[in-house]
């Protein structure tokens, strides 16, 4: 479990670095939401599988 949770944070980060430089280049206002939007969601569930990496550190120390 604790592999899959990194590839999952690795995933998250990857695709927040390229999705930032194409909002910035995207003229449509409603794509530039949606980014926004996944964005903001990925980093949501980037700090929940933060924590969770963490309670899981703890539980084995």
């Amino acid at each position: 479990m604790r592999g899959s949770i990194f590839r999952t944070i690795k995933l998250l980060i990857l695709i927040n670095i390229f999705l930032v430089p194409f909002i910035i280049a995207v003229q449509n206002i409603i794509i530039r939401f949606i980014i926004g939007l996944f964005i903001g969601f990925s980093f949501i569930l980037l700090l929940s599988f933060s924590s969770k990496i963490e309670s899981l550190c703890k539980k084995n120390n």
